[in-house]
């Protein structure tokens, strides 16, 4: 009989991007949710709640705790225990009692809603204490965090405590995760982002160091797949990759951070649920087209064709839609080599009618607030697949040698008046034109970097490929000249 493979203590998300926070409805359709997909922990910490970081020391008003505790209580129905954080790096001063007891009011009010799993995130703000105050009394930032957190750690011996630390992301020691490593108390769990603030891969050497380095193995708050920051215009609706098989035995668990829009955010996480219940037997093409599946109910292959668009992130970093990819390379080589040129164009013009076809069958959806979320991007992928539409077309017209050389041009004047009707969207399709990652390694205020993971990527965009080739092949066959750039067109010589 096959031994068991290891477990993955924590399993779950936080809800811990910057953006709108999720509604009491939409927490609790993902507490039902995580439990359907063998998950058991969903932590609740909106960087944009104000309550939660900017004015922490308010307390939560009756409403807000009444809702806590509802959702606590729908989360052990189905298996899963809620957590909440509270972020108050920004303004507390740990050497005054005001400040501490305020922190503690917060958590207590909590407790009493029946959390048992706290989260005290220290993590983006200033690395050095501003106050003279505590500089005086603790002399370092880590051991005025590491007080922090034992003040709440023994508040409340009955719940689990998250400690994000500031320096959350990274392989390498430093002298502030060094402190906290050696004087934390053992029972506190570690946050952990991986490599990067968005690692690609996270492979086992690098959270066995970062463990060594924490005396415990961390709690891996994975940022996937959130899209907040530089990344708002993308729709990441990829799959789980890059994540060692072997990472139960370096780290306690996995949290992945997801999108603003929930149930958009629903895809990516059913497949890292795929990977965290077997890691060593995830097949993560099939978990995507299985989740894909289910979240597109009543319309599954036109879900699975537009999300194929939107799968482009730090993680899953191809421009999406595999087939007008390939599609599209194989026109690339048959210019190049001399191929069949009208017939690949037609191929192409097939795919994108297809393509132009889905805002329509989208409609169809069974998850109505799934379709008023990507409503943005259902357009923007219809105006997109307008553009790669024209470009099939010109090809085809001005590839076909039974079309005669005035409608041959004329079809390029169309084309070119086409692109001016449907200009790229706002939102990102079928892979970005420009965006940035933001791939810290430190967080340190003397040596904040960006590691080696890409960070920007530019020229992703497969309807911006279409244009490009229909462009580059058929103004050169009609006669035309295109100047890019700041450079002078060529001059005719009047004199001849």
């Amino acid at each position: 009989m096959t031994a068991p493979e290891p477990a993955f203590r924590y399993r779950g998300i936080v809800e811990g991007f910057y953006g709108p926070p999720w509604s009491a409805g939409d927490r609790s359709w993902w507490v039902e949710a995580l439990g359907r997909l063998g998950m058991n922990r969903y932590v609740v910490a909106p960087k944009e709640d104000p309550l939660h970081r900017a004015r922490w020391p308010e307390r939560y008003p009756a409403d807000a705790l009444e809702e806590a505790a509802a959702l606590v209580a729908r989360g052990r129905a189905h298996g899963v225990e809620v957590g909440f954080g509270v972020s108050p790096g920004l303004s507390i001063r740990p050497s005054r009692s005001g400040d501490v007891a305020a922190l503690l009011a917060k958590f207590r009010d909590f407790h009493a809603c029946g959390v048992r799993f706290f989260v005290l995130a220290l993590d983006d703000v200033p690395s050095h204490l501003p106050d003279a105050g505590d500089r005086e009394r603790f002399g370092s930032l880590a051991a005025a965090h590491v007080c922090l957190a034992h003040a709440v750690h023994e508040t409340f011996p009955d719940a689990t405590l998250w400690f994000v630390p500031n320096d959350y992301t990274g392989v390498g020691a430093t002298d502030y995760l060094e402190e906290v490593g050696e004087t934390l108390a053992p029972a506190i769990e570690v946050a952990w982002t991986g490599r990067s603030t968005l690692a690609p891969g996270i492979a086992a050497s690098e959270a066995r160091t970062r463990a060594a380095v924490l005396r415990r193995r961390p709690l891996l708050w994975d940022n996937v797949p959130v899209a907040d920051g530089p990344m708002r215009r993308m729709l990441h609706l990829g799959r789980y990759l890059g994540r060692d098989p072997a990472l139960p035995g370096h780290v306690s668990g996995i949290l992945l951070n997801p999108m603003s829009l929930p149930r958009s955010s629903w895809l990516t996480v059913a497949c890292a649920a795929a990977y965290l219940e077997a890691p060593s037997r995830y097949d993560p093409d099939r978990a995507w087209h299985d989740a894909a599946a289910e979240l597109g109910r009543g319309a599954p292959d036109a879900f699975r064709c537009f999300a194929s668009a939107h799968r482009f992130s730090p993680q899953d970093p191809d421009p999406g839609d595999t087939d007008l990819a390939r599609a599209l390379a194989r026109l690339s080589d048959s210019l190049e080599r001399g191929g069949d040129v009208h017939a690949d164009a037609v191929a192409l013009r097939s795919l994108s009618a297809r393509r132009r076809a889905l805002a329509e069958d989208l409609a169809a959806l069974e998850d109505r607030d799934l379709a008023r979320e990507i409503a943005p991007w259902v357009a923007g992928h219809h105006e997109e697949s307008r553009r790669i539409d024209a470009a099939a077309q010109v090809l085809c017209t001005v590839f076909d040698p039974g079309v005669p050389a005035f409608d041959r041009c004329a079809a390029y004047s169309v084309f070119e008046g086409s692109l001016t009707l449907h200009p790229p969207a706002a939102t990102v399709s079928y892979g970005p034109r420009r965006v940035f990652h933001p791939q810290l390694v430190s967080h340190r205020d003397t040596d904040a970097g960006f590691g080696a993971d890409p960070a920007l990527y530019t020229g992703c965009n497969l309807a911006d490929r279409a244009v490009s080739l229909a462009t580059q092949a058929c103004l050169p066959r009609l006669g035309g000249v295109a100047v890019s750039g700041a450079a002078a067109p060529p001059q005719r010589d009047e004199q001849g």
